[in-house]
């Protein structure tokens, strides 16, 4: 198959077309009005090159996933707070703690929907376009990205350099809690009255103001701009529909692949625009081999990365397409990595579809272990500025050409 560059034009074009979604709506926070008006815009633009555009509307509780760090950080004092008078109070404060535990590991490690039921509704809105083949659909392709952005990370205003450092602390320092009042409980339970000394709870308590309390705060009242994270990716995802409209035009059609351009709402509350999309259309994801590329938080060309597992590492993503992609790029000049997400990192829409057994893998322009003092992601400097023209050509080319060599296979 003969593969073609998109061109650094196409990635000029896409940037200012993020640059116009940001002019027009700011940061669009998931459940917001701003966040519905850009669903709106873009499923505007897709219908200019798309055969069918649909907009999908559908509740969320982005309180649970907001009120992650509050949760926890009440729970470990009033753990440390129950189990200082000792006696049966042990029995609450392993219970306290062990649910701050729960509620943290549902939500930011499994993006699980138990607690949401005691925050208030919000209107999330996906858009999709499809790009129909001139023959017969054997396959369909999805080109994913998220149009809403994050609150700025707590950990992230300052001393940027220390921000995994102190997330994996205040882990720690909750973890040696839950021992502590698991033996409380064991003593209590064989009859030994348990009273923890004042000095290890004096040192829980010193260890949690330093490292847990600072939890309470971790998402901020602040709203990035989500330049990066993720609305860039909506673009290139735009960019490519509008790339595979004018070759249709020119008379050189997809012959047998659908092409579905997707922009999901809700990604930063526990990618519950995904969820939603998946759940709507299981049937037609499975009916006809689908495989879903999602882009994420292209920022670097030397951090792009094909991933082969999401969502802190316990998901498996497909091997092969990343492995496919990662092949498309070299043979176009683009040095792209292979590797997993891994626990801590959190995770992409693309779980949401590997979930179902459909073939995905991201595609990310950034580390969390290269977070340092010029990160931008999840701050207010996440600006089409920070964003390398280069990281999105190849995206574009990886993207454009992946669709391409699928339908080439498929004749």
């Amino acid at each position: 198959m003969e593969l073609e560059h998109v061109g650094r034009e196409a990635a000029i074009a896409t940037l200012k077309l993020t640059q116009s979604l940001l002019d027009r709506h700011g940061p669009r926070i998931a459940g917001t009005r701003q966040c519905l008006n850009a669903a709106d815009q873009i499923a505007e633009m897709l219908r200019v090159h798309c055969d069918k555009v649909v907009q999908e509307r559908f509740e969320m509780r982005p309180g649970s996933f907001r009120n992650l760090g509050k949760v926890m950080a009440v729970s470990y004092f009033l753990s440390v707070l129950f189990i200082i008078p000792g006696g049966i109070l042990v029995y609450f404060s392993f219970l306290v703690s062990l649910f701050g535990i729960a509620y943290g590991t549902l939500l930011y490690v499994f993006n699980g929907k138990l607690f949401d039921r005691w925050f208030a509704p919000a209107e999330g809105c996906n858009v999709y376009g499809v790009l129909e083949p001139s023959g017969e659909v054997r396959q369909q392709v999805i080109l994913s990205g998220h149009h809403d952005s994050p609150y700025v990370l707590g950990f992230l205003l300052r001393f940027k350099k220390l921000a995994l450092p102190r997330l994996v602390m205040a882990v720690a320092v909750y973890a040696s809690m839950i021992v502590i009042t698991a033996m409380a409980v064991v003593g209590e339970s064989f009859g030994h009255s348990i009273q923890v000394p004042m000095g290890v709870a004096l040192t829980e308590w010193f260890l949690g103001l330093l490292f847990v309390g600072p939890l309470y705060f971790v998402i901020t009242r602040l709203q990035s701009p989500g330049a990066g994270d993720n609305l860039n990716s909506t673009s290139i995802a735009i960019t490519s529909a509008v790339h595979f409209s004018l070759r249709r035009r020119s008379g050189s059609s997809l012959k047998h692949t659908r092409v579905i351009v997707l922009s999901t709402d809700g990604e930063e509350v526990g990618t519950r625009g995904a969820a939603d999309y998946v759940r709507r259309h299981k049937s037609d994801l499975l009916s006809v081999p689908t495989s879903v590329l999602n882009l994420e938080s292209v920022f670097s060309l030397k951090e792009l990365a094909l991933i082969t597992r999401d969502r802190n590492g316990t998901c498996r993503l497909s091997g092969e397409m990343a492995e496919e992609c990662r092949q498309i790029g070299a043979a176009l000049g683009h040095h792209v990595s292979v590797k997993p997400l891994l626990p801590g990192s959190g995770g992409t829409d693309a779980w949401t579809f590997a979930r179902l057994g459909v073939k995905a893998t991201s595609l990310i322009g950034m580390s969390a272990s290269s977070i340092g003092d010029k990160t931008v992601y999840h701050t207010l400097q996440d600006t089409v500025e920070h964003i390398e023209p280069a990281a999105v050509e190849a995206a574009l080319d990886i993207a454009v050409n992946y669709v391409m060599y699928k339908d080439q296979k498929s004749r």
